[in-house]
């Protein structure tokens, strides 16, 4: 099977992330709950990944917070934050190009709270910052964006949009689970209150990992409950961070997996990157001069998507798994961007290249497209 997947999961991963995920599990012990060596080892792997994280975000002055993937992040940001203003009004801002990580957490609390939420149109596939801006209200108590669309690859300037809720003295979440790896964040200079991401995907981690970014002066409530190794004569969930929001075990092994990734991803920023836009931009050049193709996608981006005519999304990614390439099709849980494009029928068609793939696998996958697309004009 030929990998074009990695916008879901990333294929690839460092030798540097095995290594030491398995030298945690040959080690188990619950980080910072006991004194013996093996817990005092795992609580250094815990530390050493939260100040490398962020560090490499730049988040000077906040806190990382340690999750099982982006979607917890994410309830954990939105939840948390709008959860406060129970009794008051509230609005929020978002994109159509939000995943339902966002959109459900966001639905969620209408019964809730007294929420309105205000959707921002891209502008010929692109979000404008001015929509945002002209969007704000007394009411409004958070922005939120993703930094890159899982659906279209396009990307929000983000330190545009921190300058908007900087201005209005709104907490600002950007959804990084697409950008992470991919695009150099700084989240301190872009003033991003609440940063979200996945570790599997483009930093190259293990499933099971994930992460929320927290600027200092940036309050949220805790969404789980238990127990955190400290104050445990208390029946409150104690405030500090980054113990507030960890309660229970931590996933040492894919924390410190996560650390490995992060570093390598690092280390090899522009290669890897490099080698992706590349083949981005062959399948970008490929494509588009197929009869019946029609893309979606960002010519900028990570990512390509594209219909077939006269098929849907399914078959395309159904007869390329036939013929041994992993694509995908649907709509990429992000119905608003789909309702936008017009396509929540069939769907899309999206290819994600990761760093093992090779030019010759991509040659291979558009001779297929073509295939694809002459069986259906005949």
């Amino acid at each position: 099977m030929i990998y074009f997947d990695n916008a879901a999961t990333g294929r690839f991963k460092p030798r540097s992330m095995y290594d030491v995920m398995l030298t945690c599990l040959h080690s188990a012990a619950n980080p910072g709950r006991s004194g013996h060596p093996d817990s005092l080892k795992a609580a250094q792997y815990v530390y050493d990944a939260r100040q490398y994280i962020k560090s490499s975000f730049g988040c000077r002055s906040g806190e990382a917070i340690f999750t099982s993937n982006c979607t917890e992040a994410l309830n954990l940001a939105i939840l948390g934050r709008l959860r406060m203003y129970k009794g008051q009004r509230v609005n929020v801002i978002f994109t159509s190009y939000e995943h339902n990580s966002v959109l459900r957490p966001l639905s969620a609390l209408k019964g809730e709270l007294d929420i309105t939420l205000t959707e921002i149109m891209p502008r010929e596939r692109e979000i404008d910052a001015r929509d945002i801006d002209a969007a704000v209200t007394p009411d409004t108590k958070l922005i939120i964006t993703s930094h890159v669309s899982n659906v279209t690859g396009y990307s929000v300037d983000i330190e545009a949009v921190g300058a908007i809720a900087r201005k209005h003295g709104v907490p600002y979440l950007v959804d990084c689970a697409q950008s992470a790896g991919h695009l150099r964040i700084d989240m301190d200079k872009a003033g991003v209150s609440l940063l979200a991401s996945a570790g599997h995907k483009g930093l190259h981690g293990p499933q099971g990992s994930g992460f929320l970014l927290i600027a200092e002066g940036i309050d949220i409530m805790p969404i789980k409950y238990g127990g955190t190794g400290t104050d445990s004569l208390s029946l409150i969930q104690p405030k500090e961070l980054p113990e507030a929001y960890e309660s229970g075990t931590l996933d040492t092994p894919a924390i410190a997996g996560l650390h490995a990734s992060c570093k390598w991803t690092d280390d090899n920023f522009i290669t890897v990157n490099s080698r992706i836009r590349s083949y981005c931009s062959e399948l970008n050049y490929a494509l588009p001069r197929i009869k019946g193709v029609r893309m979606y996608s960002s010519p900028a981006s990570n990512l390509v998507t594209f219909s077939i005519d006269s098929l849907t999304s399914v078959d395309v990614a159904d007869m390329l798994s036939d013929a041994d390439f992993a694509v995908r099709s649907g709509l990429h849980c992000a119905p608003l961007a789909h309702k936008y494009l017009g396509t929540q029928e069939d769907g899309l068609v999206r290819v994600s290249p990761g760093f093992n793939n090779s030019t010759a696998q991509v040659n291979a996958l558009i001779r297929n497209i073509e295939k694809l697309a002459a069986s259906v004009s005949r």
